[in-house]
């Protein structure tokens, strides 16, 4: 074997890019504009000693790909290219000032800078390594966040005593041991809306905190991830692991959307490569909307991967996980062979457990495919390298690798009876009477996929109603009709594109940007009647315990004329309606209903459901909150050929699945009577044999 040379890790500012000379020894530079991170270079073997001319094109090659990204649009920057290969400084400079100035390279809103964010960090018996860490933290230029340590199974009380010497820093103790039990500790524990996570082996960058809160103005986003650079490269093994397993993504934003999970789904979703749990951020309410981590991955417990399995989750749901490089952290790789070999282990065999824990969780057969065939694929291909060309250092993991992938598999099938379940965190603000003002603010979610033809109609309700405080959030969902024009013409509209999320999704997301003290989610085939808004804010003011309140709805052709209804008529119910609406669903059509909006994220729709997604949520608020149902008809339900309601066998499918739900719940005796009597009315209602 040749003998390893250790790699200088630099750090170079291209504004001194004339004093830049080729290296002489193993190094892997890193190039900046001011705090901005540009590209990297390694250079080792031919590349050493370069002449300056070939030192030069290397760097102008390495930096312009995020150059461009950034100043594409700048007319000044055509030449700057050219500039770098010609060493004119001063062009160089001027050129790049000038352009960042015009096209800043941030995405940060003054609401976003001005707001304070909670920082976890996971540790276990690494005191020393912490240390550093939080010094490092305590050094930030934003000093407007709160650092929750979660101290996992110590063996002793070295970390409580160094949380000592950093008042800023809060100590939470885990007895359980584990880093995804750790992780959800530290979230339950935080305080504010945004949550960053990095690791105990972790030097943050002075600008780590200001730029995660740059990374969240997108509404859709709710996940984050950084660019991660090795603070040293000085064994062959954090060489190998920087060179082949390493964190770094690159210096250019990437937006990981639904589109990206679709185009991935049918060979697994490779939702690794959205970057590294040492750097990454959530939305706090993403772990209501998609659960909190799978706390069988990850150390302690499977190895690795509990925070790909959640990205997995955010990107099925319709969100968007967003990877900034300018949130920049420094990563302490492992040193010895032997902790490579454990870790690469580890990160195989949580890989496996991750595929089959996301099967389990949506059915998606992909997962299985990468188990199956993509993976041994992939290392026959290695293997068959390795005899064909030899000298591929990488050969070296190959059986640690594939030992990892077996006791990946064989961990899931032991422990997959230890299922996630995520009970709603229901919000103190629930259990409060709610009041209903002047110019209190419904909110009117409109999710829409190929349906311009009905958008207007349903716009149009809205605009007749009797009661004006409203706003209305159209999401649109992947249509390829004119449903972004009509949209258009209606300037008070909030108008969302998604990529094909999906009905229960695309609810969730317009719930979650709605800014009322109340929500109505419309379709956009239907319609409200003009005293919808202002009849259910009335039975608000009678009833400010109830949860939502729903009223009647009539059915309707393309006309919008009322014609002949099979639904009986609506029936007034107030208080308990759990025992109702086990028995069946007597609130037949959701825009009928106005619900709180204190009620979301803890509760929201599954989206794992293909029917009856109202009926489910409404079955989960109604066992926690009392409800009200009114007998006046306040919205019409358009009857056409794509209503899902013609297809008999999955709505039946789906009233049984959603029941079933609820089966471990029950709890009082006429709850278990109703629940039986509902099987019996579904199977009735849809005639099924």
């Amino acid at each position: 074997m040749r003998r390893f040379r250790p790699y200088k890790v630099q750090h170079l500012e291209l504004s001194w890019l004339k004093t830049f000379l080729p290296p002489t020894e193993n190094s892997f530079l890193v190039f900046w504009w001011k705090k901005i991170p540009l590209g990297h270079l390694w250079i080792d073997g031919d590349k050493l000693n370069l002449r300056i001319n070939e030192f030069q094109k290397l760097v102008a090659d390495a930096v312009w790909p995020t150059l461009y990204h950034y100043l594409q649009n700048v007319k000044e920057c055509e030449g700057l290219y050219q500039s770098l290969l010609h060493d004119e400084q001063a062009t160089i400079n001027k050129t790049i000032e000038h352009g960042f100035t015009i096209a800043p390279p941030h995405f940060a809103t003054e609401d976003n800078a001005n707001k304070p964010i909670s920082v976890v960090i996971c540790t276990r018996n690494r005191s020393r390594q912490l240390w550093h860490c939080l010094d490092a933290l305590m050094a930030s230029t934003d000093q407007n966040f709160e650092v929750v340590v979660v101290d996992n199974a110590p063996d002793d009380n070295s970390t409580e005593e160094v949380i000592k010497l950093f008042p800023k820093a809060r100590y939470v103790r885990e007895d359980r041991k584990g880093l995804d039990i750790a992780r959800n500790t530290g979230a339950k524990s935080a305080t504010f809306d945004i949550i960053a996570y990095t690791d105990d082996d972790v030097i943050v960058d002075k600008d780590w905190i200001k730029n995660i809160k740059t990374c969240f103005k997108d509404p859709l986003t709710m996940a984050a991830t950084g660019l991660v650079i090795p603070v040293e490269l000085k064994t062959r093994s954090q060489y190998t692991f920087e060179k082949h397993w390493g964190f770094n993504r690159g210096y250019l934003p990437i937006v990981f959307d639904h589109k990206y999970f679709m185009d991935n789904l049918a060979y697994g979703v490779p939702v690794w490569n959205i970057g590294a749990g040492a750097n990454m951020a959530f939305r706090k309410e993403i772990f209501q909307l998609v659960g909190y981590f799978d706390e069988r991955l990850d150390v302690g417990a499977s190895g690795c991967s509990g925070d790909s399995e959640m990205w997995y989750r955010i990107l099925a749901e319709g969100w968007n996980c967003n990877y900034f490089p300018n949130a920049v952290v420094y990563h302490q790789h492992r040193e010895t062979k032997k902790d490579l070999r454990k870790q690469i282990f580890n990160y195989m065999r949580g890989q496996v457990s991750s595929l089959m824990v996301q099967y389990e969780n949506y059915g998606h057969e992909g997962n299985l495919d990468r188990i199956g065939r993509g993976l041994p694929e992939y290392y026959k291909t290695r293997v068959k390298d390795f005899f064909t060309r030899r000298g591929n250092p990488q050969i070296r993991t190959i059986i640690t690798e594939m030992k990892g992938c077996y006791s990946g598999k064989k961990f899931y099938e032991q422990h997959k009876h230890r299922k996630r379940v995520d009970e709603p965190a229901i919000p103190e603000s629930l259990k409060n009477h709610v009041k209903v003002k002047d110019n209190t603010i419904v909110s009117i979610v409109i999710p829409c996929f190929n349906h311009a033809h009905y958008l207007h109609s349903a716009l149009q309700s809205i605009y007749k109603q009797t009661y004006r405080n409203f706003e209305i959030i159209v999401v649109d969902d992947g249509s390829i009709d004119e449903t972004p024009d009509i949209c258009a013409q209606y300037k008070e509209v909030k108008y969302l594109r998604v990529e094909r999320v999906g009905l229960s999704a695309a609810r969730n997301i317009g719930a979650q940007c709605s800014t009322g003290s109340f929500v109505v989610f419309l379709d956009a085939d239907d319609i409200l009647y003009p005293n919808a808004l202002e009849l259910n804010l009335f039975y608000f003011k009678l009833y400010p315990w109830a949860a939502f309140i729903s009223g009647g709805h009539d059915r309707i052709d393309d006309n919008n004329e009322i014609i002949g209804s099979l639904e009986k008529a609506p029936l007034q119910k107030i208080g308990d309606n759990y025992p109702n609406l086990l028995q069946g669903n007597y609130i037949g059509m959701e825009a009928t209903v106005m619900y709180r909006r204190d009620l979301f994220p803890a509760f929201h729709f599954d989206t794992k459901l293909r029917a009856c997604e109202d009926y489910d949520l409404n079955l989960r608020i109604s066992r926690h909150f009392q409800t009200v149902s009114h007998t006046t008809k306040i919205a019409g339900y358009r009857m056409h050929q794509s209503n899902m309601s013609h297809n008999k066998e999955l709505m039946y499918e789906m009233a049984v699945c959603v029941l079933k739900k609820q089966e471990n719940q029950l709890l009082k005796q006429e709850e278990k009577d109703n629940y039986h009597l509902g099987l019996e009315h579904w199977k009735n209602y849809y005639k099924v044999a």
